[in-house]
Order: C-alpha cells, then structure tokens, then sequence
C-alpha cells in the first residue's frame, strides 16, 4: 500500500512572498481599470504560471481574480458617483466596462440600487437610519431557531456601526444572507438563519455624518471570515477581532442604508 503522506502547510516564508505578488497585482490592476486585463496579464505581473496564480490568489483573497476585478470595478465607480459630477457615461468607461447596461445592470445587482438612484440618495437624512437601532438589536435577543451568536472585538479607539452577515462567498458584497448591525462592540446575534454554509465577515465603520460616509469602506475595520455550517439550533463562533484594512482585502460592496432599513424598518426619503 502507498504511504499518502497529508500535504504539508506552506512556510511562512513562502506565504509572505505570495501575499507581496498578489499584492503587486492589485496594485497594478487598481490603476488599470479603464483597461481590459487578461488572467495571463496578471500572472506575468505576480511572476506565476497562470494556474499557479490563479489558485495562489484564490488562496490569499478568497476569491477569483476576475471576481476582485469586477468587486474593484464596483468600488471605484461608487467613489466617482459620490466624490465626482462625472456623467454615468463617463464612469462606465473609466472602470472597464464598455456597455453602459451591463455595467448599470451589475452595480445594481452588487449596490440594490442602480447608479443614478445612489447619487440622489446623497440628499437624503441618515438621522432615522441610526433610530432604533439599540432597541431591534435588543428585540434580536429574543429566541429563534437556527441562529449564530458570537462576540465582536474592537479597537479602544473606534467608534461606530458594527455590521457582521454572512455571505454564500468570502466576500461582503450584495444582501447578506443574514446580517446583525450594533452599536458597540460585545455579543451579537443573527437570526434567522437559513441552513447552509457561509463566510461570517464583519466590519467597523465609523460613525456616518452622510448618505455618502456609508459607502466610504476604504478606511473600515475589517474581520472575520470564517466559515460556518449551520443546521439547527445556536452556533457559536469564533471571536472577531477588527483590524485595520490591507491591501489583499476584497472591496466591501454593500448597500447599509437599505439593510439598516430592513433591519428597523426605518426609510429614506426618495
């Protein structure tokens, strides 16, 4: 019989030289949005064969290459349309997309809403958004079946919404699947959850002023990604410790104005 000897787990070394390759080639894809990047492109940038590197940066990220570009492409079109007066046009073509529908069609799949309404939200009050959100945190206490219940750390110095959701991939982008939204680190509880299994990721941000300070994730906490399965009953998961972000993070592409609404019930004015 063969002696099958498990893999053995990559030296740290060698991690690190992985994690600086991938991070040279978001680097690189960052300021060549507007351009069409193949996966070979990519690799010869990371110095990897092409399957090498695709399953390299899989490793590292969680996601597909293609995957972080189009998350990328996202990201940056949503700081134009908040930070810029540039026509949706405009936009369209400078973060890689050459039709104007398929481009409107995926940043409202990812956002819930397409780019248009996201710029008319910047007129909108948050003060009711933040209303109310003590009290559904409260009211989620209240058993139901199946759920997931952990603890969020934070920095001493932080402070602001908390959001922890799971995700059917390793990345927070779109609905979550389900989600809890506090306001201080401690215990949190999502329910109901729906058997399956999922990424449970979490993020800090500070507290918002503006329509336009809920999409600003460049600079919030980061945390989490484990993977959960959930059957019945309450799982409890690991602590979640938020740190400062990196550049090997996914683009966090989420939509907290419409989840704090269905999390209340609380809504923005149109």
């Amino acid at each position: 019989m063969l002696n099958v000897q498990e893999p053995r787990a990559k030296r740290p070394y060698t991690v690190e030289l992985h994690s600086r390759a991938i991070e040279r080639v978001i680097n690189a894809i960052r300021g060549r949005l507007d351009e069409s990047i193949s996966l070979g492109e990519m690799a010869s940038v990371a110095y990897m064969s092409r399957f090498h590197f695709n399953r390299t940066f899989r490793q590292i990220t969680g996601i597909p290459p293609r995957r972080f570009l189009s998350a990328l492409r996202v990201e940056a079109a949503t700081r134009m349309l908040l930070n810029t007066d540039h026509t949706v046009t405009d936009i369209c073509l400078d973060v890689g997309y050459s039709s104007l529908g398929t481009f409107i069609r995926r940043f409202s799949e990812v956002l819930g809403v397409s780019p248009m309404r996201l710029r008319s939200l910047r007129r909108s009050s948050t003060k009711t958004l933040l209303e109310g959100l003590e009290t559904a945190a409260h009211d989620s206490m209240v058993d139901s079946m199946p759920a997931i219940k952990g603890r969020i750390q934070t920095p001493a110095s932080f402070s602001g919404l908390i959001f922890v959701g799971l995700f059917p991939s390793a990345i927070p982008e779109g609905a979550p699947i389900a989600c809890a939204i506090n306001l201080h680190a401690g215990s949190f509880l999502i329910k109901p959850v729906p058997t399956g299994c999922y990424y449970l990721l979490a993020l800090g941000l500070p507290t918002p002023d503006s329509v336009d300070d809920y999409f600003r994730y460049e600079s919030a906490l980061r945390g989490g990604g484990e993977f959960v399965h959930i059957k019945e009953g309450i799982l409890e998961c690991a602590d979640i410790t938020l740190r400062a972000p990196v550049a090997i993070d996914p683009p966090i592409l989420l939509n907290l104005p419409s989840l704090l609404n269905k999390y209340h019930g609380t809504q923005l004015p149109s």
